[in-house]
């Protein structure tokens, strides 16, 4: 699997933190939106392509309930979700793929596209899929702790709002190239297009 197309579909997440952190509260609403069409493009592609992808649906609907809490709440809702909206956003990113670890790891997704057909009923294919999103959960999961912490001290923190993060996200990138990398699946390595 590419890691490259995995961080890809965490493009409008990564959007929604950017924006609603650089803008502040007045843009909350609209950097949802921005995220929302964003997660929106990517599934309507994939749907094409080669299927809805859960990450891409969740987005969708992620963003979309914060583009109307953002839109139509008052201040106080704005500030809560520029404070806690990335976090809790994480939080529930890291429930889903959490759960998709135990039914279809959201990860097979994207590995499909470099694997060949034939080795994606294959139990290893299923087994390495299933590690490599526990290792998003927990990564995303980490990520979440750190956005919310940091709105709760109140201040544009640096370290926990970027620098940690990015370096999870490294990090998961890393792990995931190796671990898809070092997969035997039928006894072969698993086939790179």
């Amino acid at each position: 699997m590419k890691a490259s197309s995995l961080l890809f579909g965490l493009a409008p997440w990564i959007l929604f933190s950017l924006i609603a952190e650089r803008a502040g509260t007045g843009a909350v609403g609209w950097a949802a939106l921005a995220a929302c069409l964003g997660s929106l493009l990517l599934a309507v592609r994939g749907a094409v392509r080669d299927g809805l992808k859960v990450i891409d649906a969740a987005g969708v609907l992620t963003f979309g309930a914060l583009t109307v809490l953002g839109l139509t709440g008052g201040r106080h809702v704005e500030q809560s979700l520029v404070d806690y909206g990335r976090g809790g956003a994480a939080l529930l990113l890291a429930a889903i793929m959490l759960v998709t670890a135990f039914t279809v790891p959201f990860t097979e997704q994207y590995a499909r596209a470099g694997v060949d057909r034939r080795y994606w009923g294959s139990p290893v294919f299923r087994a390495v899929n299933r590690r490599i999103s526990l290792l998003w959960a927990g990564v995303i999961f980490v990520m979440a702790l750190c956005h919310l912490l940091a709105g709760a001290l109140g201040t544009g923190n640096l370290l926990l709002n970027w620098v940690v993060p990015v370096l999870l996200v490294l990090a998961g990138l890393k792990r995931t190239e190796a671990m898809a990398g070092a997969a035997h699946i039928g006894g072969d390595a698993a086939p790179r297009h």
